[in-house]
This record gives structure tokens, sequence and C-alpha cells, in this order.
């Protein structure tokens, strides 16, 4: 049966149960439903309105017709006459005889039916049924993407005051430094002046050994047993290489720094040299970084040179190790014969 007659069948239960059926009246039965009582539509007479009856039997005889529909709870219903629309049965049992004629639809709620054949039931044949399921409605419809155009704008502001600050802090480090370790840090910007090739390449060396130790470590961590001292180790080896990438940068903005002085005809002390030439080159870095792929490459060639040279230099420890020293040729005159 289709949903609609689903629908019909279950507001018709409803309505008969709620509303009081003036064709018992009419028979002079009862106001409304009958309760705990039995019905006998006996052969030959007529119902003309519906009939509900709760806890009783119901029984239509042969010839007998109800010119309704008829509702029927908790009791068996006996059919040998006609009924002219549907009929609903919950608990009890149905039987139809071989001459009854239902020209509605049979709904039953646990009621087993027993058919005559020669039976007839002009509609469907219900058993249990269940609660009709609606048609799916249409999924609202997304609202389409808007571009975020505030949050993907940058402030160009924002920007140059960062890369201020990050060359101003950059710069103080540096004259701390050059204050409390001179030595070391003129060590580290000559090794990478005199050996800039060596220095480029052993920072390059030093970058790939610093991600297998890491790796290596890394996967040494998965045992629990290795794991108190794989940690330690990550944490030491990348201050250790973070410590050499930040001497090399400020020892080569220090370089600058000098050779600024130096034409301007001065001497300066060393720390205003280094905190003015980290300032610059810091400045000069970022700024060539705005530069697709060349400006990344510049700057990671002077910072690995910078790295080089500090471990060439074991930080600043001791000469660079292949720096050249001046040699002193001594002429001597021919013997006089």
């Amino acid at each position: 049966m289709k949903i609609a007659g689903k629908f019909a069948v279950l507001i018709l239960l409803a309505a008969l149960v709620l509303l009081p059926l003036q064709a018992v009246q009419a028979k002079g039965l009862a106001d409304g439903p009958i309760f705990g009582e039995n019905f006998t539509l006996k052969s030959g007479e007529t119902l003309n309105e519906d009939l509900v009856v709760f806890g009783g039997s119901v029984s239509i005889e042969k010839d007998a017709k109800v010119n309704g529909a008829i509702v029927l709870f908790g009791g068996s219903f006996t059919l040998d006459g006609v009924v002219s629309k549907d009929v609903v049965v919950m608990g009890g049992a149905v039987k139809l005889g071989a001459d009854s004629h239902i020209r509605g639809n049979l709904v039953t709620f646990g009621a087993p039916v027993d058919r005559d054949e020669g039976a007839r039931v002009d509609g469907d044949v219900i058993n249990n049924p269940t609660r009709p399921s609606l048609p799916n409605m249409p999924g609202t419809p997304s609202a389409p993407d808007i571009p975020n155009l505030v949050n993907n704008y940058t402030n160009p502001f924002w920007e140059v005051l960062g890369v201020l600050v990050q060359s101003i802090v950059l710069a103080l480090l540096a004259m701390l430094i050059a204050l409390f370790l001179p030595v070391q840090m003129r060590r580290v910007s000559d090794g990478v002046v005199a050996q800039p090739l060596v220095s480029f390449g052993m920072g390059l060396l030093t970058l790939i050994m610093f991600i297998v130790v890491i790796v290596a470590l890394a996967l040494f961590s998965v045992f629990i047993i290795t794991l108190f001292v794989t940690i330690p180790l990550i944490f030491v080896v990348s201050v250790l290489f973070t410590a050499g990438m930040v001497l090399g940068w400020l020892a080569l903005g220090t370089e600058i720094g000098v050779r600024i002085g130096q034409m301007f005809k001065g001497e300066w002390p060393l720390p205003l040299a280094a905190g003015l030439g980290v300032f610059l080159l810091n400045l000069v870095a970022q700024s060539v970084n705005f530069i697709p792929c060349i400006g990344g490459l510049i700057s990671g060639v002077v910072a690995f040179a910078g790295l080089g040279a500090v471990l060439l230099t074991r930080f600043g420890t001791r000469p660079a190790a292949l720096t050249a020293t001046p040699v002193t040729v001594e002429s001597t005159s021919p013997a006089q014969n």
C-alpha cells in the first residue's frame, strides 16, 4: 500500500477511538464505543456507521453489512458478511469466512488471520505495519566559501617592525659577545675571511650530520631503555647547532662592522663594530629573503659559511686549522770572492 494509504488507516484509527459513535446509538447499544461486550450483527441486518469495540468480540453474519469501518481492540473478529470500509484489529484473532468481503484494507496488530477460500479483501492486508518513513528532505545548501581578505592581508608596517626588532636584538647580543669574548669572535670572523669555501663546505656538512644524528637519536628513543639518554642528547645537539649558527652569523656581522670602520679611516671599538655590522647584515639578509628562491639561498650560503668557521675554530677557542700564516723569506747577498 502506498504511504498515503497507511497514513489514512492510522488517522482513521485515532478518529474512531476519540470520537463518539452515532451508529451504536442508533442500534441502542451504548453511547460511543463498546467496552467489554460482544457485538453481533445478525444476518440481513445493516449497520450504517463505524463500529469500535474494546475487550469484546465482533461477529458479522452472512448477508449482514456494515457501511463503515470496524476497529477492534483485544477480541476476536469473525466476518461472513460485508464491510464497506477498513477493518483494524489489535490483538485477538481474525476469521474471514468464504462469503466475507472487505471493500477497504485489513490491518492487524498482533492478530493472526484465518482466511477461507473465497474471502475477499479489496484493499491491502497489512500485518503489524511499521511507521511509514518520511521522504528524505533535501539538505540545506552550504554557503559558498568567501575568501577571508582580512586574515590574508599582511600589514607591511608590522613586517618591517619585526625585522628591525630582530636586528636590534642580534646587534645587542653581538655587542655583549664582542665585549666579553673579543678574541673568540675575531677568530671566527677571520676563519670565514681566510677560508670562505672551506667554511661553507664545513657548515653544509655540519647541517647534514645534524639531521642524521637527530634522526638516529629519535629512532633510538623508541626503546624505553635508551629514552633517558637520547632525549638529553637531542637537546644538547640542538642547542650546540643553534649556538653555532648564531655565533657564525654574529661573527660575519662583526667582520662587516670592522671593515666599515676601516672605510672611514678609523678603528672602532669591537663591540661597536659588531653591533653595527650585525644590524646591517640582518637588515640586508631579511630584505633579500623577500626575493623568491634566490633570497633564501643567499642567506643560507652566508649562514653555513659562518657555521663552518665556528666548527673550524672550535667555537673560537683556536685559530682556523687551515689559516695561512705569513712566511718571512730572508734574502742573502751572494758571497764575495
